[in-house]
């Protein structure tokens, strides 16, 4: 199982955070304060280095997370895309964070119906388990 201490030389920048691909479907990132539209722009690029036709899981360690500021929930809502993400996992998110991230998976539902669904799990363990779980459950 990967783990925030995997391989830095895939690590990439994004403003204050960092994402890194833990094969075959993972895009990790590590959430450190709050977010922006150029970030959310940053974290599609990101997206983009897995293979077109790969459902990608987004495991968000979210332990240090600030919040998407009202441009940043626009940009996620307009531009994420939904076709190619299995899951958003975040672990170790605030109650505040949470809730805000719940009210946009509501929103992206109603605009954007799909089946990509956000989760949360206080630890790294719980959620690489949900995704265990959840990529048997897809084979």
């Amino acid at each position: 199982m990967g783990s925030t201490d995997d391989d830095a030389s895939e690590r990439r920048s994004i403003g204050p955070h960092l994402a890194w691909p833990e094969p075959p479907d993972v895009l990790h990132t590590r959430v450190d304060g709050d977010i922006t539209p150029a970030h959310v722009r940053e974290l599609l690029d990101a997206l983009d280095t897995f293979p077109r036709a790969l459902r990608i899981y987004i495991l968000r360690d979210a332990r240090r997370s600030g919040l998407p500021t009202r441009e940043a929930r626009e940009a996620l809502v307009k531009d994420l895309p939904l076709d190619r993400i299995a899951a958003i996992v975040s672990y170790g998110a605030s109650f505040q964070a949470r809730t805000l991230l719940t009210m946009l998976d509501h929103a992206m539902r109603v605009l954007r119906p799909r089946k990509t669904r956000f989760v949360f799990f206080e630890t790294e363990i719980e959620a690489r388990t949900f995704i265990e779980n959840d990529r048997a459950r897809r084979a």
